[in-house]
């Protein structure tokens, strides 16, 4: 493939000729890794702030702060709301969107903190064990956007917690997904109170491939009263 150009219009261009098979493939991995990832993972906060109406009310405080009137956030207004961006980032410790990710050494043995690994080991990395471990995260079940504050205070070991995996082999459509939810998020907070249904009750994770709700979850959107500030 053409090392320019976007990968859909690659894939579509009879210039490079791929197989049906690679074609579909290609698009299975774009909708799966595109849309089912930041869906379940904004699905996720939501359900999280809605039982938690001192982080609502703290993200609402931290996006009306910048955000004036009803445009959208540029990328420099979305630095400026660290709390936005702490509530994905706790979200993704609790419920990280592939539960755990393998890796092969496949060329050299290796001996890592005195241990000797042969070629062709894999490893399994469980992202969901580690980020609920409590000598990692205290109070690794309670929802707390706070701990990732840059405000002094002493913060998690930022490799307690890596969803979109890291290095050369990290996700590269990480930016663009928390941009995604980024925006999403800002833009619902600002114009909802997300409230709980309280006949779902207490929702829990299953691996689907990705981590996804045991059962269908209910939320109520109360459309908030504009402040003469905003209008």
């Amino acid at each position: 493939m053409s090392p320019t150009g976007d990968l859909v219009s690659n894939l579509t261009n009879e210039l490079y000729r791929f197989s049906l098979e690679d074609v579909y493939g290609n698009i299975s991995e774009l909708l799966l890794a595109g849309v089912d990832t930041t869906s379940n993972t904004m699905l996720w906060a939501l359900y999280l702030l809605s039982r938690d109406p001192e982080a609502q009310e703290a993200l609402y405080q931290d996006v009306t702060r910048v955000l004036k009137g009803d445009g959208i956030p540029t990328a420099q207004e979305v630095n400026s709301m660290p709390y936005l961006k702490a509530v994905i980032k706790e979200t993704l410790r609790m419920y990280p969107v592939v539960p755990m990710n393998s890796r092969l050494i496949a060329e050299n043995d290796v001996v890592i903190g005195g241990h000797f690994f042969p070629k062709k080991t894999t490893f399994t990395l469980c992202h969901y064990a580690i980020s609920h471990d409590k000598k990692v995260f205290p109070e690794p079940q309670k929802f707390k956007p706070d701990r990732w504050l840059r405000d002094g205070r002493t913060r998690p070991n930022p490799f307690g917690s890596i969803p979109f995996g890291y290095g050369v082999r990290g996700c590269v459509g990480r930016r663009i997904a928390e941009l995604e939810m980024h925006l999403a998020l800002a833009r619902l907070i600002k114009l909802f109170e997300i409230r709980p249904d309280p006949t779902v009750g207490e929702v829990r994770s299953l691996t689907r491939a990705v981590l996804v709700p045991d059962r269908q979850v209910n939320l109520h959107f109360v459309e908030r009263q504009k402040t003469s500030s905003e209008q």
